[in-house]
């Protein structure tokens, strides 16, 4: 209980002087130098998730600290553990800057508007602070905006874009954003879910 509070207590302290600073999350989390990889994952898992999640769907079990996802034709109980982007509510996001190249289940996600080439302009991260992403869509293409399933991820870098201002602002705004790159295709629903205010999605021909 002791070791508990002390932790609790320096969070809290680390977030007062953050905000003391004028380091507010948006400034904290850097998400590295622009560019993008293609090159495949350096660790052996995270082939065989590329591989196997390619352009599927997966059963996403009720976790908040982390995502136990699973392929609909794996036998009960198969499970693999995975990061959320940027975690549940990250009390100070800079301790929890992502890797490019790591797999990540996006979560609790917004798209905002289509950009070419079968990109978009999307909210991602926690519920206590979402970045402006661009998601490259690989196997689905979004007709409308709206929120988003949980899907497996690669984060593959940073890219400078301009955007129209969310409404009623006018005008663009530039700024350097992180790349997610589509692995699986948007988690499995069944008939009985309500997906109101969910972006309706299609497959890639």
């Amino acid at each position: 209980m002791i070791r508990r509070g002390r932790t609790i207590v320096l969070a809290i302290a680390l977030a007062l002087i953050a905000v003391v600073a004028g380091c507010t999350p948006d400034k904290a989390l850097d998400f590295g130098p622009t560019g993008e990889i293609s090159t495949p994952p350096e660790d052996q898992l995270s082939r065989d998730i590329m591989r196997d999640f390619d352009g599927r769907d997966f059963i996403l079990a009720a976790n908040d600290h982390e995502a136990h996802v699973s392929l609909t034709d794996w036998k009960p109980g198969r499970r693999i553990v995975m990061p959320y982007w940027l975690g549940v509510n990250p009390l100070y996001p800079g301790f929890l800057r992502p890797t490019v190249g790591h797999l990540y289940v996006i979560s609790q996600s917004t798209l905002v508007r289509p950009l070419p080439n079968n990109e978009y302009l999307i909210r991602a991260g926690s519920k206590l602070f979402k970045a402006d992403t661009v998601f490259e869509a690989t196997h689905t293409h979004y007709t409308d905006t709206g929120g988003m399933l949980p899907t497996v991820v690669r984060f593959v870098g940073t890219r400078v874009i301009t955007v129209p201002k969310d409404a009623p602002a006018t005008g663009t705004i530039t700024e350097k954003v992180p790349v997610l790159r589509e692995v699986s295709t948007p988690m499995h629903t069944t008939s009985d879910q309500d997906l109101t205010g969910y972006a309706k999605f299609e497959a890639v021909k």
